[in-house]
């Protein structure tokens, strides 16, 4: 994991990034994108985490979270670890052969990674960095052309944490306990498009 600015304080938030193997995109496909939301609800079942905010990109995923015990690394590694089985699985059951060949590491040991072996992580420091950072998760969809407005992203934590929205999420997020509803208001990305 690279670590920008990261600390193993149970009470400290990490904005966290995680790259599938050469950018495959293998999170356009819904199937995948519900095998890790599955996961991550598993892993938060067994090891208790907090899920601030989320995106599923179609090549990566952006997440903001506090892991208390055990530490980030752990609890990435599971969620890595048992999405890439599944996912792989997956895969090969359904023939998707040329998906394979961008994930294969070895030929002839015919081993694959799902995953880039590094994640990104940075602690987050401030209410004000939290928000910048909640509005670049949910803006993230919206840059890349994917949809006109975060709130069309089926995978994104946007609309869980908007209370005006009843619409569900297909995985749910805690909100941190010091967030305010004029913070959450101000992590709307019409405020943010024109800062980023």
């Amino acid at each position: 994991m690279d670590r920008i600015f990261l600390t193993n304080d149970p009470n400290t938030f990490h904005y966290v990034t995680m790259v599938c193997t050469r950018r495959s995109r293998l999170f356009a496909d819904e199937g995948n994108c519900r095998i890790l939301a599955r996961i991550f609800d598993e892993i938060r079942k067994k090891h208790p985490f907090k899920l601030c905010s989320y995106v599923f990109m179609p090549d990566h995923v952006h997440m903001i979270v506090n892991p208390h015990r055990p530490e980030l690394s752990t609890i990435l590694n599971k969620i890595k670890g048992k999405s890439a089985r599944l996912i792989l699985d997956r895969l090969m059951k359904n023939g998707a052969e040329r998906t394979l060949e961008r994930l294969t590491l070895n030929i002839a040991n015919r081993r694959y990674a799902v995953w880039q072996t590094r994640s990104a992580a940075v602690d987050i420091v401030s209410s004000e960095f939290m928000i910048q950072k909640t509005g670049y998760i949910h803006n993230n969809p919206v840059r890349a052309g994917l949809c006109k407005h975060p709130k069309d992203w089926r995978w994104s934590s946007y609309r869980g944490l908007h209370p005006a929205n009843r619409d569900p999420i297909p995985l749910a997020v805690d909100r941190p306990a010091d967030w305010k509803p004029d913070e959450i208001e101000c992590a709307r990305p019409e405020l943010h498009l024109s800062r980023e």
